[in-house]
């Protein structure tokens, strides 16, 4: 118990100390915890005084979904989002003599002491006391929320340590992160498909919650919900299985814990003779990179094919595009219209994706101070390795567009505006990029992992690179909208000719102006990135 304690005060001495440090770490974190604490509450609230009286079937499936739901974040988000927890890193007490029995007790009630703990224990005791009004079941599902709250806390961080452990093996947590992130980004299809279903979905969530029942996410709210109905014999099992099921997350846990204190041997690690260099000479287009453009443009192509950071952004492009023709499709008159917005959304996500380029070399960015590269040519160079990628998929989704909609005479205007988009954001985000150096992830991390402190500065440079680009592209989408009004043909072949021309224009200015930045204020730049 004493080393319980220490741990539990070590955890929060850590948060006050990043409190005291950071002002905004501070401001973030309460009013993160207003946000969740006040959420809990109104589930809480709502589950009080809304569940007593109806039906218990019902009751059962929205009790057991609740606490489903619960679990579920918990070993999804951790080891997707968050990663190990960096207040108490489990490899911080490799020097110690702590056995693992009390470091995961004090590790796991550290984690249900904190906001969002707090927040998880709020809600799953509050879905177990939503059966007040059935004196029976009361103590059966608050013991099974307690349950479940250790074995959400535990699966979480077990998945997360075990995922984290294995860093020879890091790709495999980049392409779960990636799997992921698809159904994140088709929530609004399935949300949309399920609420069309709504009926026989209703149908089958008794029979959904009776299978959960017997899963860690819902054994423990499963055991009340039995015991509501009056099988108590049911209920002490499902309370049997619960805590069978949180005996395992424990173990898991263990289990990361030693993965994480102790080496790994990463099983098939490539060898090469001594003396033999893996390094290659840089390629652009097929060519020897000669240059110092080419160089750094052949660079900077290695990363948006390996770099999890920037792969990530490709994979949402295919998304972004299913969900447009589906709303095109299921939308009516001028909803179908939404399909030719593809074109310039993928032109302008693919020239904002290098407005973090410089933060996301890192260190590496010193290779460039090094070499006294010219700051137009990094500009130049970065801009070149994403311009072949990005020409081509903005001209496939123009030509995909005017294809499905049969609206080929449209095609000299949008294919003029999603190009003169693209260059207009590639030259902007030349700039911003020089300009505004804020912390991303760190390579390695998790492509959607938040870097602490980065929240506010991350968001205000983003908003205002937002706000620049609509003005810098509104005399384009001006002669757009004038051009779909009228449906002139000559004016359709003018607003493509005027695109090009003006987002060549912004191209070459986005490029001088942070190249003249970079001359300036190179070694700044540099010190800032290190900081991060």
């Amino acid at each position: 118990m004493r080393t319980v304690a220490t741990l539990i005060r070590l955890r929060w001495a850590l948060t006050v100390n990043s409190w005291r440090k950071s002002t905004a770490t501070l401001v973030l974190s309460i009013l993160g915890a207003l946000y969740f604490g006040g959420l809990a509450l109104m589930v809480v609230v709502s589950l009080l005084l809304g569940l007593p009286g109806v039906d218990h079937g019902v009751r059962a499936a929205v009790t057991i979904g609740a606490a489903s739901g619960v679990v579920l974040a918990w070993a999804v988000l951790p080891p997707v989002l968050t990663g190990v927890d960096a207040t108490l890193d489990p490899r911080s007490f490799q020097m110690f003599p702590l056995r693992r029995v009390p470091l995961v007790t004090g590790l796991a009630v550290g984690a249900l002491t904190t906001p969002i703990g707090v927040c998880t224990l709020l809600v799953l005791l509050g879905v177990a006391a939503s059966w007040w009004d059935v004196p029976g079941a009361l103590p059966v599902a608050l013991v099974g929320a307690g349950v479940t709250a250790v074995t959400a806390v535990c699966l979480g961080y077990g998945l997360t340590g075990l995922l984290s452990a294995y860093t020879g093996q890091r790709r495999v947590r980049e392409v779960i992160s990636l799997v992921l992130f698809v159904p994140l980004m088709l929530g609004g299809i399935l949300i949309s498909q399920a609420v069309e279903s709504l009926a026989q979905i209703a149908s089958v969530l008794p029979a959904v919650a009776e299978a959960l029942a017997w899963t860690p996410l819902g054994a423990g709210l499963g055991a009340g919900s039995a015991a509501a109905g009056g099988s108590f014999g049911l209920a002490a099992v499902r309370l049997l299985v619960a805590l069978g099921w949180c005996a395992g997350a424990v173990w898991l846990w263990t289990l990361a814990l030693r993965r994480i204190v102790e080496p790994v041997t990463v099983v098939g690690a490539r060898t090469r003779p001594a003396g033999v260099s893996e390094s290659r000479p840089l390629r652009w287009l097929g060519r020897p990179a000669a240059g110092p453009v080419t160089a750094i443009a052949a660079r900077c192509q290695v990363y948006w094919l390996k770099d999890p950071r920037y792969s990530a952004s490709l994979v949402a492009l295919p998304l972004l595009a299913v969900m447009m023709v589906w709303f095109s499709q299921s939308a009516a008159g001028p909803g179908a219209m939404l399909l030719f917005f593809l074109p310039p959304l993928v032109a302008w996500s693919l020239g904002f994706a290098i407005s973090a380029d410089i933060a996301y070399d890192n260190t590496a960015f010193h290779l460039h101070m090094v070499s006294a590269v010219a700051g137009v040519h990094d500009r130049a160079g970065r801009a070149l390795a994403v311009a072949p990628g990005g020409v081509s998929a903005t001209v496939l989704t123009s030509l995909f567009a005017a294809g499905l909609a049969d609206a080929w005479h449209h095609l000299p205007a949008l294919l003029g505006l999603s190009l003169g988009t693209f260059a207009v954001m590639l030259g902007l985000a030349s700039f911003v990029s020089a300009r505004f150096v804020y912390p991303v992830q760190k390579p390695g991390e998790s492509p959607f992992a938040t870097p602490q402190g980065s929240m506010m500065r991350t968001a205000l440079v983003q908003v205002a690179t937002m706000a620049v680009s609509a003005l810098l592209t509104l005399p384009m989408l001006g002669l757009a909208v004038a051009y779909a009004v009228t449906q002139a043909a000559w004016l359709g072949w003018a607003t493509g000719v005027f695109c090009l021309l003006w987002g060549a224009a912004a191209l070459w200015l986005g490029i001088r102006l942070g190249g003249r930045w970079l001359d300036r204020c190179q070694a700044e730049t540099f010190q800032a990135v290190q900081s991060f």
